[in-house]
């Protein structure tokens, strides 16, 4: 459990070339992270058990799910993830994107 978390002093993990993922305030069944990404970096296509919630902070991305058009998303703007949905999203330019998990991903904690 994490209360508290600045996201300006957070170890950050490369988890893809130009992809950079903090684990930010986590407890019970939520879980917060901060992505950032390059201009052109992307997140490969997966999925999870876990629900997703997340925020473009900053930047713009093309926003993929399995069988759908891409959706061109931008600062301000939130998408929902379900259970076991394929998804990725590549940045246009530098992008930051805050994703809350249920429940926590504890893959990310290790």
């Amino acid at each position: 459990m994490k209360l508290i978390a600045d996201a300006g002093r957070e170890p950050g993990v490369t988890i893809a070339p130009g992809v950079v993922r903090q684990v930010l305030a986590y407890g019970g069944n939520l879980m917060m992270a901060r992505f950032s990404f390059d201009a052109g970096a992307a997140a490969e296509w997966h999925s999870h058990p876990h629900e997703q919630v997340s925020c473009i902070v900053s930047g713009e991305i093309d926003y993929f799910t399995e069988g759908q058009p891409p959706q061109r998303l931008s600062a301000g703007c939130s998408f929902y993830v379900p259970s076991n949905l394929k998804h990725r999203v590549a940045a246009l330019v530098p992008t930051v994107i805050l994703d809350i998990f249920s429940p926590q991903r504890e893959e990310f904690l290790v």
